[in-house]
């Protein structure tokens, strides 16, 4: 169902609700190591806006998401799997530290705005 609202819902309803998933910490790995979480990891790499923190996440979690079945599957798709090492460095390269500090602002005041 989560799966289908982000397809269906407007951009400010996506936002709002992968910015729900995002500011849990460990929400998208767990979700990637799920056999149907793994799908909603896949809508959240469709939103424009979110890729690239998703899949910052997942490199910063490579050596976990990697060990599990549907992680690795996910990991080889986006090539990020461990005969990739270019592309997580490149990733990397793109998430300048200007979007990163950007992302840890967002997600820090959307927990503290859902507390």
């Amino acid at each position: 169902v989560f799966e289908h609202a982000l397809a269906l819902c407007s951009d400010e309803e996506q936002n709002s609700l992968a910015f729900q998933v995002l500011a849990r910490p460990g929400m998208v790995v767990a979700l990637a190591c799920h056999n149907f979480g793994i799908n909603i990891v896949r809508a959240l790499l469709d939103l424009p806006r979110m890729s690239k923190q998703v899949q910052m996440l997942l490199v910063n979690s490579r050596s976990r998401v990697s060990k599990d079945k549907f992680g690795s599957e996910l990991m080889l798709e986006l090539g990020l799997g461990k005969q990739q090492p270019k592309r997580m460095l490149d990733l990397t390269r793109e998430l300048g530290l200007a979007e990163r500090i950007e992302y840890d602002a967002t997600v820090a005041s959307i927990a503290i705005a859902g507390a």
